[in-house]
């Protein structure tokens, strides 16, 4: 008994060493945010985004969803160019601020100067010259998202402290997901709780 008992208490204290961890994450690289259940009913419900420190020590940070595809492909959005009509994948959803149209890459397209690098084998594309040019010339190497995530400064470190994220090691493979509808459910935490308390919205 006295040993189950211990076993009971280590998993405990295991459990809340990891929520600790993630409420104490370390935001100044790429991280993977996973939206918890005191988003549900929000935009964000069950989202997934690559977070990353603005870029050149600027302050807050940026981001893109990564697990919302719509169904609309590019071409539909640029009827009268050619070229957006040779990308096979439909735009994805990447956020509410900056509503047009940025792409994520593996590398940079031609090394590109213009191009972010969020973490090793995420480069984001924000510019309409960089972009135009991806779509010309390689237009199945990039993933197209329209409008983007923004966080103030010491924003997003507020929003982890409160539980609205859980922070996930970064992974360029969670950025490109195959399935990308089935991302929130396999990296949901296992011991977090439905009945969180849910923010207020706006």
């Amino acid at each position: 008994m006295i040993t189950r008992i211990a076993g009971i208490v280590a998993a405990v204290v295991v459990v809340a060493l990891i929520a600790g961890a993630e409420r104490t994450a370390d935001l100044s690289h790429a991280v993977i945010l996973v939206a918890s259940a005191k988003f549900d009913g929000s935009r964000f419900e069950q989202t997934v985004v690559i977070a990353a420190p603005m870029p050149d020590g600027g302050p807050g940070h940026m981001g893109f969803i990564v697990n919302r595809p719509t169904s609309v492909k590019l071409g539909v959005l640029f009827p009268d160019e050619v070229a957006p009509r040779n990308v096979k994948e439909s735009v994805y959803l990447g956020g509410p601020s900056i509503q047009r149209l940025f792409a994520l890459m593996r590398s940079a397209p031609g090394g590109a100067p213009t191009a972010i690098p969020l973490m090793p084998g995420v480069v984001a594309v924000l510019d309409e010259a960089t972009i135009d040019y991806v779509i010309g010339t390689m237009p199945n190497e990039a993933r197209y998202f329209v409008g983007m995530m923004l966080w103030d400064t010491n924003e997003l470190e507020r929003q982890v402290a409160d539980g609205l994220w859980e922070v996930r090691r970064a992974d360029a493979d969670i950025v490109f997901p195959a399935k990308a509808q089935d991302l929130w459910a396999a990296l949901r935490s296992p011991t977090a709780s439905a009945g969180d308390e849910r923010p207020q919205q706006d």
